[in-house]
Parts: C-alpha cells; structure tokens; sequence
C-alpha cells in the first residue's frame, strides 16, 4: 500500500530551489543586505524538473492536511453529521455541531479557503509535470487523482454555489459558483485523466488505478450513476485489502483525528444516547453500540475542553502517526453493494457486506475482528437503505464520506432532514438547527461573482 508524507510543504519543497551563490556578484555587501523576503519565490524557481518533484510532494502534503492531517471539512463534516460531537467552548465548533452554522465562521472559512488553496498548488504541480517530466506519468496521474478528490471534498461538504477560482500569473481570475453536480461532473474528468495515464504496470501506476478508481465510482454514486460506478471497483481491480494511506510523522504534524479528539479533547465521539438531553434522534450509537469497527475509550485524561462534555475518544487511531485510508477497498464494496441496493438486489447487497462483515478488515492500524453475519434480510428499499447507511457509517468512521451520505439520504432516496441528522435538544442548550450542509464563508464575498450560497439544499 503506498504511504505518503509531508516531509516537504509545497513552499518548503519550492523555496529549496532557489537557492544561488551570494559569491557570483560584483558586490557581496550589497547582495548581503538588500532587502529579502523569504515567503516570497520567484516563479522562474519552479521551471525545471527537480522544481515539478518538489512541487508534486508539496501537493500530496497539502492534500493529507486538508482531510486527515488537520481540522479540516472532514472533521467539520463529521462534526455536523453524527459522528462528532463538540466537547469545545468555541462558537464555530458548537455551532457546526448544533447544524446552525453562520456565513462567518471562521474554523469552517479556514477549512474552505485551505482546501481551495490547495486545488491550486495541485493545478500547479500538474502544469509544471507536464512541462518538466512528461515521462512520470504515474506521478501525473497521482496529482489529477489528487485535484480530483480535492473538488469531491468540496461539493461533499459545501453548499451549491462553490466558485472554481484560479491565479495566473499571481493574478486571481474569478470563478462563477458551481452547483455540487457540476463539480462532481469536473471532478470526474480529472480521475478520467488519472485513470488513462496510470495505464501502465509498474506499481505507482497500479497504485494510482486503484485509488482514482474508487474516488470515481465514489463520484458517481454521488451524482446518482451507480450502475456506472460499481464496474469501475470490481474484487478485480481493487481488493478489498486495498488502502491508500495517508502517513503522518511527529517532524511535519500529526493524525489530525487524534489531535482533535484523543489529544486536545475538542471533540468527542458521538453517540445516540446523551447524558444532558437523553435520546439524540437519527444519531448512530457510535459508543455504546461497541462495535469494533468505531472502539472508543472513556480515558480519565485528558479531560474534555469544556470540562463538561463526557469525552470518548475513538481507538481506530490511538496514535499521533497512525496512517488513515484516503481512499480502500472497503470503500469499493460498498459501492458495489449500494449498486445493489438501487436495483433491488437487495439479496446482493447483504451477500457483499456480510461478506465484509465475516472476514477481518484493516482500516489503517486498527484490525477489525471477523463479525457476525447479519441474519435478516431487508425486503423493502427503506428499510435496505436505512440497514446499508448504518453499515456504512461504521466502515467509513472519521474518513469524510458520513456527511455526504447522509446529504444522499435526502437527496437520492427522499427523506426529510429531520428522517436523517439529529434532531431535538442539543447537549449545549437550545435545540438542532437545520443545516445540512457547510456553508461557503463570508470570505469568498471578495469574488465579485459569489453572492453567496445558491441554496443550501442537501
């Protein structure tokens, strides 16, 4: 499986190519103490070959840290489904767990604006690797995947109405606001891109199919086309073994989940049960359901930031650089057993996650134990889809994909929000709001074209 880090930050990575010989001018004393800035590079420094490998590790560093690396729309999503709670006293986490979150957010600003930083460090390094080493075509490959799951993130997490914006030259050239489709739609082309240059045998190649495979066939199920996505992760083309992991080390930062929640106790695990308000309703019992898929722990320190909230850390990755999938072959069967679900096999559904279910899994470092199979079968498509998502969301725990399922919940298969995130009085006083979604922040008004959010429909 690959592993990946970010022992080079994309300016790090750039700035380390820049570097002359104060000795070659006519006057060393001049050259000593003109004036210099640092953060600044010459854009001629990344125009050659060692600039585009700096430039591709950059990104990868950037991607890690834009989802599991830090507190980004991941955690934020999480936070505003059901698999966080806020044990925090800041208003931009409590809100986003009480579904009311304001334009002006700032943790939600910062997450949106790091992330659509980075989709244009990711177009970089793509122009500058097809300019300098056109040979590498996995590492190409690897950055479209990259740029691709960049924009899923986006339209997973975000509002309709997400401007595509980009800088030439250093200039900012405005994006109009796109619905969700029309970035699953772009986002599309893009793994296109990563699955016909990753064509070749050697394993970065291989590695990269794989991966740009089921972040398509994820795409598409997103966009409603499951019979399409369901051939693209076959058993054949990607095993359920499969993981493409996220790898982080003490030097350049650490597990973000783990930061967050075991280590700084801002967020804890969420449950159905609360101990203020009673029975959440829609939430998943993530803790007292005790299923080995989500362990958790009730640890006597740190204690929870508030001081209030009863802190549950989750054990899938106990450790500050314990690796997480971006992307897995658990992943892929679940696209094939929704695949499924939406004709009506319902036979077949429970036949692939029984299967899972009955065979240890690996998610990261955690060994998942072989798990009794379910006996009853489903025979309507409610109740299938509602037996499906519970599944899911103990598989995909933490890995940014719970929130858009439960936007797919309302969108595909016509429940009410209400039917779907919780609901009722929440833990900090007050009751659940009605966001189902993030919204694009205040920050993005300085696009002349963003009038804010085209709607916040799931």
């Amino acid at each position: 499986m690959p592993r990946f880090s970010s022992r080079a930050r994309w300016v790090i990575a750039s700035a380390s190519l820049v570097v002359a010989p104060l000795m070659g001018g006519c006057n060393v004393k001049d050259e000593l103490l003109e004036p210099q800035n640092p953060g600044i590079i010459d854009p001629a420094a990344t125009n050659s070959p060692a600039a585009a490998v700096g430039l591709r590790t950059g990104a990868l560093g950037q991607l890690k840290n834009r989802t599991a690396g830090g507190e980004s729309v991941w955690l934020f999503g999480g936070l505003l489904a059901d698999e966080w709670k806020s044990s925090d006293t800041f208003t931009q986490r409590n809100e986003t767990d009480q579904r009311a979150i304001q334009t002006n957010n700032a943790n939600v600003a910062g997450a949106y604006n790091n992330l659509q930083q980075t989709r244009g460090f990711t177009r970089t390094a793509i122009d500058k690797s097809l300019i300098y080493t056109p040979d590498s075509k996995g590492d190409i490959a690897e950055m479209y995947f990259t740029l691709g799951f960049e924009e899923l993130t986006l339209a997973e997490n975000f509002c309709n109405g997400i401007p595509m914006s980009y800088t030439v030259d250093g200039i900012p050239i405005y994006g109009k606001p796109f619905t969700n489709d029309s970035i699953f739609k772009i986002a599309v082309t893009h793994f296109d891109s990563a699955l016909t240059l990753s064509s070749g045998a050697d394993t970065k190649s291989v590695t990269v199919h794989q991966a740009a495979s089921v972040a398509k066939a994820r795409t598409l199920v997103d966009l409603g086309q499951f019979a399409a996505a369901a051939p693209l992760v076959t058993a054949a083309i990607v095993p359920t073994n499969y993981q493409y992991t996220l790898t982080f080390d003490q030097t350049t930062g650490d597990n973000g989940i783990w930061t967050q929640n075991n280590s700084n106790a801002r967020y804890t695990v969420s449950d159905s049960v609360d101990n203020i308000t009673g029975q959440i309703p829609n939430a998943t019992p993530f803790v007292s359901a005790k299923d080995p898929r989500v362990p958790t722990a009730s640890p006597s320190s740190p204690k929870p930031f508030d001081a209030v909230t009863p802190l549950k850390t989750q054990q899938i990755w106990p450790g500050r650089s314990d690796p997480v999938p971006l992307v897995s072959g658990i992943d892929a069967r679940l696209i094939e057993a929704e695949a499924h679900l939406q004709t009506g096999d319902f036979a077949g559904m429970m036949t692939i996650l029984n299967a899972l279910r009955t065979t240890s899994q690996t998610i990261g470092p955690l060994k998942v134990p072989a798990l009794p199979a379910l006996a009853t079968s489903p025979t309507t498509k409610d109740a299938a889809a509602t037996l499906f998502f519970r599944e899911k969301a103990f598989w995909v725990f933490g890995r940014g994909q719970r929130l858009s399922d439960m936007r797919r919940l309302i969108r595909q298969y016509g429940r009410t929000q209400d039917q779907v995130f919780p609901i009722g009085a929440f833990h900090k006083g007050g009751n659940f709001g009605t966001d189902v979604n993030l919204p694009v922040p205040d920050a993005e008004l300085t696009n002349p074209n963003f009038k804010g959010c085209l709607d916040r429909k799931a």
